[in-house]
Parts: C-alpha cells; sequence; structure tokens
C-alpha cells in the first residue's frame, strides 16, 4: 500500500472511531432519555439494548484499533510476523461478541417477547447474518495471513 492509501484508512477509521465515541456517549443516553419521557413502560428495554448496543460498539472500537495496529505492520513491512496473529485474533473475538451480542437480543426480543417493528428485526436478523459472514472471513483470512508467514519464513532462510 501506497503511503497516500495507508492515510486515506487511518483517516476513515478515525471518523468511525469519533462516530462509535458519539454513538455511545450522545446518542444512546438520548434515545433512552427519550424513550423515559414518551413510554416509561419501554424503559425497561431501552436500558438493557442501550448497554448492549454500547458493547456491541466497543467491540467494533476494539477491531479498529487492531486495524489500526495491522496498518503500521503494512507501513513497516512486519505484517507478515507472528505477533499479527494477536491483533487478527483479536477483530476475530470483538467481531464475535459483537455478533453474539447482536443476536442474544435479537432472540430475546422474538423469543421472549415476541413481538418487535419487522424493521428492526430485519435489521438486527442481518446485522447477526452479516457479523457472522465477516467472523468466517476472518478466520480464512487468519489462515492465508499464516500460510503466508509460513512462506515469508522459509523465503528468509533461503536468502
Amino acid at each position: 500500500m501506497t503511503s497516500l492509501q495507508l492515510l486515506a484508512v487511518r483517516i476513515v477509521l478515525g471518523i468511525i472511531a469519533v462516530g462509535c465515541v458519539g454513538i455511545q456517549v450522545i446518542l444512546l443516553p438520548e434515545l433512552v432519555r427519550e424513550t423515559a419521557e414518551s413510554d416509561p413502560w419501554a424503559l425497561r428495554f431501552a436500558i438493557p439494548y442501550a448497554w448492549a448496543a454500547a458493547l456491541a460498539v466497543a467491540c467494533l472500537e476494539v477491531g479498529l484499533v487492531a486495524v489500526w495496529v495491522l496498518l503500521g505492520k503494512v507501513r513497516r513491512g512486519a505484517i507478515f510476523s507472528t505477533n499479527s496473529f494477536t491483533w487478527v485474533n483479536a477483530i476475530i473475538i470483538a467481531a464475535s461478541i459483537a455478533t453474539a451480542i447482536i443476536a442474544g437480543v435479537l432472540v430475546w426480543h422474538l423469543g421472549v417477547e415476541g413481538q418487535g417493528p419487522p424493521g428492526l428485526i430485519l435489521m438486527m436478523g442481518s446485522a447477526a447474518v452479516g457479523g457472522t459472514a465477516f467472523v468466517l472471513l476472518m478466520l480464512v483470512m487468519r489462515r492465508l495471513l499464516e500460510q503466508a508467514t509460513a512462506l515469508q519464513s522459509e523465503l528468509n532462510e533461503v536468502v
């Protein structure tokens, strides 16, 4: 990757990170406050759902940090090292936890409550399926990184 490409990716990651913090600090508390004012009965759902959303967003932030570190390794030409696996594993674990949170809220919403707006159910279902697909993709990418790291080690021995 060129320096300009790395800079562009880091700018986008920074924008996403600021958006995540905004969701956690401003949007979620505001949604809980509005829910309490408009429908006090629904407040029993708003607070746990806000916590679940905040935790899912925190998982996204962990993934952003891991990608940031991996970009630094790409810039230094050190991506094919064994300590890169720690950061790839962090992405996989964070995505798995976020997907489990979303799936758990969806199951609770449908199974226990037995109701919900179709749009919300569709959105959470899509996020759960998309999260699962992302985790599986990252597992494949981790395996490719393992193979590339082994080949790089062999090449270093030959040279």
